[in-house]
């Protein structure tokens, strides 16, 4: 057995986070023995003392993954990165970048900012010393490049190369809403918002329940249960899990014939499921993913009065379901090529580290 990779993600409620965790790990642990120690960005500070005697001595390698982490945030690098940026150098293990992103909203000023300074010399310097580095879009792709980075690459996210069970499709509909940041209607947001959200997603599952389907809310994070609570005082023929059981989840994906959702984990999980899905869009990381993975016609912006094109949207997959289906399959099987060589080279790395 192989000594652990060290690895940093971010670990909160939402499931999304948790799918490229699983993705990744279960990817490597095919292939090669080797544990993994989970940290927090959110918490676990990466100290001189936890690099010199943890991470140096008792590690592989050191690996941060996943999100938006590209970001600026009031950690000790300036970004998603509890580690102070002179330390960097003393990492001697391997250090591997896996999938990250920048955040940007598409309305209000929530992360909207660009890099200072300070975060952009960090982010050069651990893609400078770092094995491996890939990033999630197209725009995180040409942030680094403006830096002088060269050795990254542009990778869907890791989280669409999950292993799930190929199921009989049924005639169902998974749907998801997020309200997981103010701008799309929190408890200090916009609630405005996420009444449209509510009253336009119970019409589109009233329509889609008076043609022969069910209906299913998937929540990604705990508090979405306040969003099942609504969905059903005004169509109570919704079904719901609100699950910490990703393989549950992943399940009732991989049955739908398709999924309408806001949050692009949902979408992703829809993905490895090789279920085509709708996006209710709010960020430019959804728009650039819709682009990678070739289905921009199947986007709409949720700050928009969008539920006239949603239904358009509903009424084009419906009559192209197995086109899609088979859209999506092949994207998989092109993008699940450049992954299992990332996750190879991973592996070598720590066999021969």
């Amino acid at each position: 057995m192989y000594k652990p990779i060290m690895y940093y993600h971010v670990d909160t409620s939402n499931r999304g986070d948790w799918v490229i965790k699983k993705s990744i790990v279960e990817a490597i642990q095919k292939r090669i023995d080797v544990p993994f120690a989970f940290m927090s960005v959110k918490n676990d500070e990466l100290s001189e003392e936890r690099i010199l005697k943890q991470l140096n001595k008792d590690c592989s390698a050191l690996m941060i993954a996943g999100s938006g982490l590209y970001t600026n945030y009031p950690k000790s690098s300036g970004w998603y990165f509890p580690c102070k940026t002179e330390l960097f150098e003393k990492i001697k293990v391997p250090i591997m970048l896996v999938g990250l992103g920048c955040n940007q909203n598409l309305k209000g000023n929530v992360l909207n900012s660009g890099l200072k300074d300070e975060v952009k010399q960090s982010i050069k310097l651990i893609n400078d010393l770092a094995v491996v580095s890939t990033v999630r879009d197209q725009r995180t792709y040409d942030t680094l490049s403006g830096l002088g980075i060269t050795k990254h690459k542009l990778m869907i996210d890791p989280a669409n190369f999950l292993d799930v069970k190929r199921r009989p499709k049924e005639k169902r509909v998974a749907i998801q809403i997020a309200q997981h940041a103010p701008i799309l209607g929190r408890f200090d947001g916009n609630n405005e918002l996420r009444g449209y959200n509510v009253e336009s997603f119970a019409k589109i599952s009233t329509y889609l329940i008076e043609n022969g389907y069910s209906v299913l809310f998937i929540a990604h994070d705990a508090l979405e249960n306040s969003l099942i609570v609504d969905l059903k005082r005004l169509e109570p023929k919704i079904e719901y899990i609100n699950s910490d059981n990703l393989d549950e989840m992943l399940a009732e994906y991989a049955r739908c014939e398709f999924t309408i959702a806001v949050k692009m984990h949902s979408c992703i999980m829809s993905f490895a499921s090789g279920t085509p899905f709708i996006n209710v869009y709010y960020d430019l990381k959804s728009t650039e993913y819709m682009n990678l993975i070739k289905c921009e016609e199947n986007g709409v912006n949720i700050f928009e009065q969008y539920y006239p094109t949603l239904l358009e949207k509903v009424f084009k997959m419906k009559k192209q379901i197995y086109k899609q289906t088979r859209h999506i399959s092949r994207i998989r099987r092109i993008e699940q090529v450049k992954f299992d060589k990332l996750i190879d080279n991973i592996c070598n790395i720590i066999k021969t580290g």
